[in-house]
Parts: structure tokens; sequence; C-alpha cells
């Protein structure tokens, strides 16, 4: 009697292992394809990365689409105001600054605004923001502000009624989807009365619709220009450009 109810719980103990090793393989496998979809979307997101570790992708010459598009975006206005997001050590600003206009820029990392005044021998100070919980980096003449700080700390508080947005930060590549409103929320806030925005998308992830979608009421969209990448650029996982101009009206 004994070595019989022995061997059936020695075969039920059997049975429950089975069971749960299969549940286990079931789940590994289930997390294995959760950390191949999430290995992907960092690779392909390769600018996310980048910011996070302070760094971008640099280019060290004019954009061909801003070259191409500037004027639209100036439209034969002097001392304007424009915004670069997520600005890096974007050599636009430099080229806006010498043609006489202001530029204001947001970035998470500190040591490309350095750079960027370094570089070019500009002459800046620095000075704490407690408004957005981070610093501003300031030439000589005021006339380029660049704030070192989270994108979503800043705000139409801190600085507003931009006459022209550059951005060719791919920010709306690199945010998560549940970002990505309150990235446009933030620029929509920004842009003041006849604004031109030139948005060049890395990817086409992010299509016309969408962009039609987000900027509705007071504002008219054109999807302007593509473009191929460079070698450069394809080495970064970049395979195009799509630009947009987004008027405020």
């Amino acid at each position: 009697m004994y070595r019989r109810s022995e061997r059936k719980r020695k075969q039920t103990d059997r049975a429950y292992s089975g069971v749960a090793s299969a549940a286990a393989k079931k789940a590994k496998h289930q997390h294995s394809d959760v950390a191949i979809k999430m290995e992907n979307q960092i690779g392909v997101d390769n600018s996310t990365k980048l910011l996070k570790q302070d760094k971008s992708i640099h280019i060290p010459k004019l954009c061909t689409m801003f070259t191409k598009h500037v004027d639209k975006m100036i439209n034969s206005r002097e001392k304007i105001k424009a915004f670069v997001p997520l600005c890096g050590k974007a050599v636009e600003i430099k080229w806006l600054w010498e043609k006489g206009h202001e530029v204001v820029g947001v970035n998470s990392g500190e040591k490309a605004l350095k750079e960027f005044f370094e570089e070019y021998k500009i002459r800046y100070s620095i000075v704490k923001i407690p408004a957005v919980k981070g610093k501003l980096y300031k030439s000589y003449d005021g006339r380029i502000r660049l704030y070192c700080c989270d994108f979503y700390q800043f705000s139409s508080a801190i600085e507003s009624e931009f006459g022209a947005v550059w951005d060719h930060s791919g920010s709306l590549i690199a945010s998560d989807l549940t970002e990505q409103e309150k990235y446009v929320d933030i620029i929509k806030s920004l842009m003041g009365e006849k604004c031109v925005n030139l948005t060049v998308l890395d990817q086409l992830s992010v299509n016309y619709d969408k962009i039609m979608t987000w900027f509705t009421d007071g504002f008219r969209v054109e999807a302007s220009d593509y473009a191929k990448s460079d070698k450069t650029l394809k080495s970064f996982g970049i395979k195009g450009h799509q630009l947009y101009t987004i008027f405020k009206i």
C-alpha cells in the first residue's frame, strides 16, 4: 500500500514538474520575444541611445534641407527669434546668429553646448535656471541662448513667440509614442504669429497624415522635400530625410 502510494505521489510530482517546466520554457520564450522586440527597437532608435549618453549625431556642415529651404523659414524677415529643439552643437545655430537672428536651443547634455561655444570661439556665460531645473548657456551678446535641461521642462513661460523653428532633432522619431503628442504640444505653444517651422524627420514612420492630425487649427502643413541620406548618416542607420514645412496662420 505504501509503495503504491509513494509511486503515485512520484508520478504526480513528475507531472507537475513537467507542467512547470513547460510553463517555464513558454515564459522564457515569451521573454525572449519581448527582448528581441526591444532590441530591434533600440537598434532603430539610435538617437535616443545617443541622447542618453550625452552624445548627438553632429554633422559639421549645414544640412542640405536647411540650405535649400531656409529662405522659406526666414521669409525675408530680419532679426527673427528662432528655436532649435534638442540642438546639440548644430552649425545652423551659428549661421542664424551670424545673419543677425536670435537663436534659442534646448539640449539635455552640457557637453555639446560647451563644445559649440568653444569650437566657434564665441564668448559665453552660464547661469542656473531653477524654472527648468537646469542651466542657460548664453553668448556674450545674448542672441544665442542654449538651455541645458530636459526638453519637457521647457515651455512658453520660459521663452515664447518664436518666428521660426528649425527641428532637425529627430525627436518625433526618438520619442515614445506616448511622448510624441506632448512634444508637439510644446512646439505648437512656442510658435508665434507667422512662424515657419521646418521639421526634418529621419525616417518616414511619422507620415504626412499624422503630422496633419497634430497641426490642425491655426496651422498649415506642406510635405516639402525628401532626400536619401549620404554615407555619414547611413552609418547611423538613417535612410533618408523628409521635410515638413509647418506654417502658423
